[in-house]
């Protein structure tokens, strides 16, 4: 009798120790403060080309510069607004993006919003579930967000561990005046507590955008403003299809000709990269990494295909020390500066 009460109280220890091991983590409500701020950009901050000797590609006169008005998100401490979050040392290659949000599978995103522009404006998740209205927010005014990440919003059965999602405002125009975000879900169960997947030991999001500065709500700003129009370019200076095409622009992040801050990784290091194009006319464009490869859908690249909107994930175990650049291969964004650097270390 006494062996088998053993057996049985054995047995029971062992099926309450499986139920813990495989309980899946509880839900978390994970909070963000976020505001739509306006601010100069620049996309040259080191005022050259860091890729290579040769000088910038000249400004014709219908062009402003390389500084413009921006609408972006950015972080802040708490829903005071009174304080900035700054960014870690190792996000500030995400230069324009609005702050890297993280969820697991089965739990909540909540943010709140204040709107600091000009414009009305909002916040808008692409693939998860949104308990707020269409409507825009007022300039001042604040409202809060929450977007739930369920199972079909998580890594499908092809996807590895986490996949990239963006969010922006639902005004086309203050798209094209900037409002992008990244949004990055892990696989229930395979999370740290940060919202990171545990079998990746190295992130990057890099953004492959064209700024059609015309279509931007900030256009005028621009135009007014000596610091992002210093040659004091008019309106009627040209015609509207003239100043169009000649302010376009291609970047990585908001950065051009290699001056987004270095991107480091170690040789053998777990990398996956996540990439996203914007949806400007011709946001058609293929990333591409040199010196090293990545899986993308089983298949090894150093190339892949990105549509218009379009967000995709690849992984890299990086094996050829030095420099490389990532970079768009499509010739006209290659040659407008859509590159930047990267670093791998012994």
């Amino acid at each position: 009798m006494r062996r088998a009460a053993l057996i049985v109280a054995a047995a029971a220890l062992a099926t309450a120790l499986i139920a813990v091991i495989v309980q899946p983590a509880a839900a978390r409500e994970r909070t963000y403060y976020v505001a739509a701020d306006d601010v100069v950009w620049n996309e040259l901050p080191a005022g050259r080309d860091l890729e290579a000797p040769h000088k910038l590609p000249p400004l014709t006169p219908p062009t402003l510069g390389w500084k413009f008005h921006q609408l972006v998100y950015r972080a802040y401490t708490d829903g005071t607004f009174r304080s900035l979050a700054q960014r870690p040392a190792n996000e500030r290659y995400l230069g324009f993006l609005g702050p890297l949000m993280r969820a697991e599978v089965g739990d909540t995103i909540v943010v709140v919003f204040k709107n600091d522009t000009r414009f009305a404006v909002d916040m808008r998740p692409h693939g998860l579930p949104s308990s707020a209205g269409p409507g825009l927010v007022a300039p001042g005014g604040r409202t809060t967000y929450r977007w739930s990440v369920p199972e079909s919003s998580g890594p499908g059965p092809s996807d590895g561990s986490s996949i990239l999602w963006t969010y922006s405002t639902g005004d086309k125009y203050n798209v094209a005046s900037g409002l992008y975000g990244p949004i990055i879900v892990t696989r229930r169960g395979m999370a740290r507590p940060d919202g990171s997947p545990n079998d990746v030991d190295r992130e990057f999001v890099i953004a492959f955008r064209e700024i059609e500065e015309m279509n931007a709500k900030t256009w005028a700003e621009s135009l007014a403003d000596p610091v992002t129009n210093p040659h004091h370019l008019k309106a009627s200076s040209f015609p509207p299809r003239v100043l169009f095409n000649n302010n376009i622009y291609v970047n990585l992040n908001g950065f051009a000709f290699g001056n987004m801050p270095m991107l480091f990784m170690h040789r053998g290091e777990r990398v996956r990269w996540y990439v996203f194009a914007s949806d400007s006319s011709f946001d058609f464009h293929a990333p591409s990494w040199e010196g090293q490869t990545v899986l993308y859908r089983g298949t090894r690249l150093d190339v892949i295909p990105l549509n218009v909107s379009q967000p995709a994930a690849v992984d890299m175990v990086p094996d050829d020390p030095g420099v490389w650049q990532i970079y768009c291969s499509v010739n006209i964004h290659l040659d407008g500066g859509m590159e930047a650097r990267f670093t791998v270390q012994p």
